[in-house]
């Protein structure tokens, strides 16, 4: 035992000195008082004011009892039974149920323990890694119910809770059935703790047909065909002779479609394909059932959900020009070599505008224009006709795409030219000059698949003349017209945002003639042509705008089950499509028009810019909607995104234990398994409690007495101070 401080010791005298200066003064100030106080009654005030000095220098001394020793940490030992609903499945129609067979389990675990010499401390709690656990004695009656499984996580939690006390070995009694995908089963148990997992439940199981695995695409666009692959697994099937199995993939009342496929003499699976063509777009959910064995037990692993995000058919684009030149060819040409596109052309007629040979009316108002995608205005030479610019405006800016080609000085209204990311300087301006790549732009999605330096460029004939312009602070310029001696003469490609919607502006009408020039040997293989890919590029931006930017959310799946942690990936990416840095937040709704939404932060990913990962706890049933959000505000950064969950019954097809699980999880965390199934595994358990380290540990343990402080210290202050007023009052001396 020692006295120490809370001050350096070289700082004690210093108190001391305070303190006897401080005794004099109260001493002095009680000597000269009005009236006079008597000699007794003096001396009690000087007393009084001078302890309570005393005790708050004291205070800050901060004096302190300390001593250490050694403490004895006796062996302890943590049962944990599974506590999911698939423990509460009978292997048979005479045995108890799975959670019956765990306690018994659990019982003699702890009678073993409890008879070695000295008695280890037992504790048996119930969990399943995905809820806190808690301990059995606590709800004996109640039955498993919860819905999903993580041993890893059950374990690695059970052992940091018992780290700081002398664990030596973690027992989990279970079945062996996990729904988490992810969970890997790290190695949780540490400082000498032995890790055993006792299965409960048949190895075996009666004779089943299981829905194994399926895959399918989970986005299509409405026409196509998709085609699911199952494969169904076969087991404990006596005999297989003529067996045939019908799969069924359902839609509510409709079915999709149907296959009856003949199960083969020895193999243990079955495949089958089934191929269905969409109708609408959206989030398409359906069911895909496998008809059941006579007297299956087990139905619940015979049926599994599945969702497609549905597209419509094609992005649609409506391109307007003055003249059907080669021009238009070759954005019609450039439309048709994209699958997601499709190019509506309207041109001038004799009577007026026409669309695929027919009369065209221009549509009135915004909500009529946002029939497209996105429109294209191609051409020098304004068209013929007359159509409702404002309503186009207003489109625009409610996201709809647009891009002007070649537009000249007066041929845009007004309407139409606020919208551009550049502003115009004149009619033409003759350049001369080659294209150039923006360097600080160079990797802007909408040049993917182009060359990355001017040089590439070089093989390209020179202009004869661009649009003259002056891009706007705002805008981002992707390609410029340099002169003979190299210098940049104007912004060619520029791009900008109007509103919700995004705006090109291609300040030339000599695609064609650039897009006919052929490269020659010497620029080596072209993979394609860069003009006629620009103009690809161009479309599709126009229609679809930037999917690189922006956040995106890596990982998302479609569709998750009752009971599965949902989780994501965030990448944040700037213009070029890579990672930047940036505080983002995921906001979930449970459907579109939910007005309290629930907000999760992803955690940064160590090494990648801009990436970040977030668990989602289990959702009900139902739709949602997520979309990232600039963290602490209702600020979209990126598109929302829709999944489903749906109702599934994941422990009542956990139909056996789950020998392979356990076994591999026992090597993993260097422990051992015991198949509680199978005969002498009594024996085989009392060999391994036997063989563990029982031995008690020792560790260093200090404690700590504050002397002075707390409430006691202003207590017995405040009791010195009052008792000086009050007899200062009684004297008349204040």
């Amino acid at each position: 035992m020692n006295l120490a401080w809370a001050i350096p010791a070289a700082w004690l005298p210093l108190l001391a000195l305070i303190a006897v200066a401080a005794a004099l003064w109260v001493r002095r100030h009680y000597l000269s008082t009005e009236p006079p106080a008597p000699p007794g009654v003096r001396r009690l005030l000087t007393g009084l004011r001078t302890a309570a000095i005393l005790l708050l220098l004291a205070a800050i001394a901060g004096p302190r009892l300390q001593r250490s020793g050694d403490a004895v940490l006796p062996p302890e030992a943590v049962v944990v039974v599974e506590d999911s609903a698939s423990m509460g499945l009978r292997d048979g129609p005479d045995e108890p149920d799975r959670w019956r067979q765990a306690q018994v389990w659990a019982a003699q675990v702890e009678s073993l323990l409890a008879s070695r010499e000295p008695p280890v401390k037992t504790t048996v709690l119930r969990g399943n890694g995905l809820e806190a656990t808690r301990n059995l004695a606590d709800a004996p009656g109640t039955p498993p119910a919860a819905v999903g499984t993580d041993l890893g996580r059950l374990a690695a939690v059970t052992a940091h809770a018992w780290s700081a006390r002398n664990l030596r070995a973690l027992f989990v009694v279970t079945d062996g059935q996990e729904t988490q995908a992810a969970a890997e089963g790290p190695v949780a148990p540490a400082d000498g703790a032995l890790p055993v997992l006792i299965g409960v439940g048949d190895p075996v199981g009666p004779a089943d047909l299981e829905i194994l695995d399926v895959r399918y695409p989970e986005s299509a666009f409405v026409g196509d065909q998709i085609v699911v692959e199952a494969v169904v697994g076969l087991r404990g099937l006596p005999r297989r002779d003529g067996l045939r199995l019908r799969l069924a993939l359902v839609q509510g009342a409709d079915t999709l479609a149907a296959v009856t496929v003949p199960a083969g003499p020895d193999d243990p699976t079955l495949r089958a394909d089934l191929a269905f063509v969409p109708r609408a777009p959206g989030l398409q959910v359906a069911r895909l059932h496998v008809a059941p064995l006579v007297n299956e037990r087990y139905l619940a692993n015979n049926e599994v959900s599945l969702a497609v995000a549905v597209r419509q058919d094609r992005e649609k684009l409506l391109l307007i020009t003055g003249r059907p030149d080669w021009n238009v060819r070759m954005f019609a040409q450039a439309a048709a070599l994209e699958r997601r596109l499709s190019l509506d052309v309207v041109h001038p007629g004799e009577r007026g505008p026409v669309l695929d040979g027919e009369a065209w009316t221009p549509p009135r108002g915004a909500a009529a224009w946002l029939a497209w995608d996105g429109v294209v205005l191609l051409g020098e030479t304004p068209p013929p006709f007359a159509f409702d610019a404002a309503g186009l405006a207003e489109a625009v800016t409610g996201g709809l795409g647009l891009l002007v080609v070649g537009s000249g000085e007066g041929s845009l209204p007004p309407a139409l030219a606020d919208l551009l990311p550049v502003v115009r300087e004149g009619f033409r301006d003759v350049a001369g000059g080659g294209l150039q790549l923006r360097r600080e732009q160079a990797g802007h999605s909408l040049l993917s698949g182009l060359p990355a330096d001017a040089a590439s460029w070089s093989w390209l004939p020179p202009l004869d003349s661009v649009a003259a312009a002056r891009a706007r602070p705002e805008a981002k310029v992707l390609l410029t017209i340099s002169g003979p001696d190299g210098a940049v003469r104007a912004p060619l490609l520029a791009l900008g945002a109007a509103g919700e919607g995004t705006v090109a502006w291609l300040g030339t009408g000599d695609l064609w003639t650039l897009a006919f020039w052929q490269p020659p040997a010497s620029a080596g293989e072209v993979p394609e042509h860069p003009v006629r890919r620009l103009v690809r590029n161009l479309l599709v931006w126009t229609a679809a705008g930037d999917e690189l930017g922006g956040v995106t959310l890596a990982g998302h799946r479609t569709l998750y089950r009752e009971g599965e942690a949902i989780r994501m990936e965030t990448q944040v990416r700037g213009l070029r499509g890579e990672g930047e840095a940036g505080a983002v937040a995921l906001e979930l709704r449970e459907d579109a028009l939910s007005a309290t939404p629930r907000t999760f932060t992803p955690s940064a990913v160590p090494g990648e810019v801009g990436r970040g990962r977030v668990t989602l706890p289990p959702q009900a049933p139902g739709r949602y909607t997520i979309r990232p959000v600039a963290a602490g505000t209702d600020s979209a950064l990126g598109p929302a995104r829709e999944f489903v969950v749906v109702a599934a019954r994941p422990e009542e097809a956990q139909v056996r234990q789950d020998r392979r699980r356990l076994r591999a999880l026992a090597a993993a965390w260097g422990g051992h398994y015991v198949d509680g199934h199978a005969a002498g595994a009594d024996r085989a358990l009392a060999a391994v409690l036997e063989a563990a380290d029982w031995t008690a540990t020792t560790s260093e343990r200090r404690t700590e007495v504050r002397l002075v402080h707390g409430w006691l210290l202003i207590a017995v202050a405040t009791l010195l101070l009052g008792a000086e007023w009050a007899i200062r009052r009684w004297r008349g001396m204040l």
